[in-house]
C-alpha cells in the first residue's frame, strides 16, 4: 500500500463498483467526513474539500456583490475567489489521478464520457452547496426545490455512469486542466 492507503498493483484493485464511492456517499460526505474503511475513502475526503471550497466560494461571491462593497471588499473577494478554484482545480485533478490508478479502461473502444469523474463529483458539489444555500436562505423556496432536483439528477447520472464504467459500456477521460491559476495550495 502506498499513502492513504492505495493499492500500489493491479493485483490490489478492487472491482470499479467497489472502489468508486455511489453518489450517496459522497452527498453524505459533504456534511461529514467520518473516515471508515470505503476503498473510495481518498475521493470521499477530496469531494469533502470540493463542498467546502465550493461554501466559501459561495459566501467569497456573495460578498463581493454585496450593496455598498468597497472597490478593496470586491478586488478581495476576487482574489479570494481565484485562489479557491486554483485549490478546487487541483482537488478534482487529485481525483482525476487517483481515479486512472484505480480503474482502468478495459474497454478501450467503449464509450468515451464527456468528463472526467473529478469534474462529476466538483458538480455534485457545487449542487449541493447550491441546494443548501437556497434551503437555508428560506425565501426562494421554489429555487431551493430546482437545485435539490438538479442534485438528484446529478447523482443519478454519476451512478449511471460508475455502472457503466464497470459494465464497459464507457470509458473515462484522462484530461487535464488547462486554466492555469497563481496558485494551487
Amino acid at each position: 500500500m502506498t499513502n492513504g492507503g492505495e493499492p500500489t498493483t493491479q493485483s490490489h484493485v478492487p472491482h470499479v463498483r467497489e472502489v468508486l464511492p455511489r453518489s450517496a456517499s459522497i452527498i453524505e460526505t459533504f456534511r461529514d467526513t467520518s473516515s471508515n474503511d470505503h476503498p473510495g475513502q481518498y475521493v470521499l475526503d477530496m469531494a469533502n474539500d470540493l463542498a467546502a471550497h465550493h461554501q466559501r466560494q459561495w459566501h467569497a461571491e456573495d460578498a463581493s456583490r454585496a450593496p455598498g462593497a468597497s472597490a478593496e471588499d470586491v478586488a478581495a473577494g476576487k482574489r479570494l475567489i481565484d485562489e479557491l478554484n486554483a485549490r478546487r482545480v487541483a482537488l478534482v485533478e487529485q481525483v482525476d489521478e487517483w481515479v486512472a490508478r484505480q480503474v482502468h479502461n478495459v474497454v478501450p473502444h467503449a464509450s468515451l464520457h464527456t468528463e472526467t469523474l473529478g469534474s462529476v463529483i466538483d458538480r455534485l458539489a457545487i449542487a449541493w452547496v447550491r441546494a443548501n444555500n437556497l434551503i437555508n436562505s428560506g425565501h426562494a423556496r421554489d429555487r431551493a426545490r430546482l437545485a435539490l432536483r438538479q442534485l438528484a439528477e446529478l447523482a443519478d447520472a454519476y451512478d449511471d455512469l460508475i455502472r457503466e464504467v464497470a459494465a464497459g459500456h464507457r470509458r473515462l477521460p484522462a484530461w487535464r486542466p488547462l486554466k492555469a491559476y497563481r496558485s494551487a495550495s
